[in-house]
């Protein structure tokens, strides 16, 4: 398993990008974010409409830096059958993106938790008690925000958005385009993981993980 290669190196036709992912960089037709740099990702693949009938996919990539650059890798297909070779080129792309970049962040994010910090992903911030999410409250429909624990708190995506809800307040809750908004793939990724063993548990008790 340690000498499998995640390097990615294609061009995408469609398009005209060459596209190179590796343990350093990432390069689309020569512009490069070093993997270090990188602040924040989105990706996701949408079908394009007419008259209300689907008429292709859409697989978009972006990636941007701390200091504000910004990748983009795009390409479509207009065949709609699911496994398509433009999927396997997706899932080739962001095998080398989870490798290099993805798990990066998401290590990250995880060593701010350990250290009692937090970080702000879409409109809500997470900390390591869990999330402090904004809602509307019934007097005048001010704005407003709560923090909510991870005991209280329930994740779920569906229909391309990342849902957060407290289970003990139903108006306290949001929900985020999981392929349009930084990073919210990433929180996905993270808190599947975090629900895992008791982590989310420890990490209140102020125990690493």
């Amino acid at each position: 398993m340690n000498n499998l290669n995640f390097d990615v190196d294609i061009q995408l036709l469609s398009t005209n990008q060459n596209v190179k992912i590796n343990k350093d960089f990432v390069e689309v037709n020569q512009k490069k974010i070093f993997c270090n740099n990188v602040e924040a990702i989105k990706y996701g693949v949408s079908m394009v409409f007419s008259k209300n009938k689907p008429t292709n996919k859409k697989y978009s990539i972006d990636i941007k830096s701390y200091t504000g650059e910004q990748l983009s890798i795009n390409f479509s297909s207009n065949n709609l059958q699911y496994l398509l070779a433009e999927d396997s080129t997706y899932f080739y792309i962001l095998a080398g993106l989870w490798q290099y970049v993805k798990k990066q962040l998401i290590s990250k994010f995880i060593d701010k938790l350990n250290k009692a910090q937090s970080f702000t992903i879409a409109n809500i911030e997470v900390n390591n008690t869990g999330f402090i999410m904004p809602y509307k409250s019934w007097f005048l429909g001010k704005n407003k925000t709560r923090n909510v624990t991870w005991a209280e708190s329930n994740y779920y995506v569906e229909n391309g958005y990342l849902h957060i809800e407290s289970k003990t307040d139903r108006k306290i809750k949001t929900k985020m385009n999981i392929y349009n908004e930084w990073n919210v793939v990433v929180l996905n990724t993270l808190l599947h993981y975090l629900w895992l063993d008791g982590r989310k548990e420890k990490i209140a008790r102020g125990q690493a993980i």
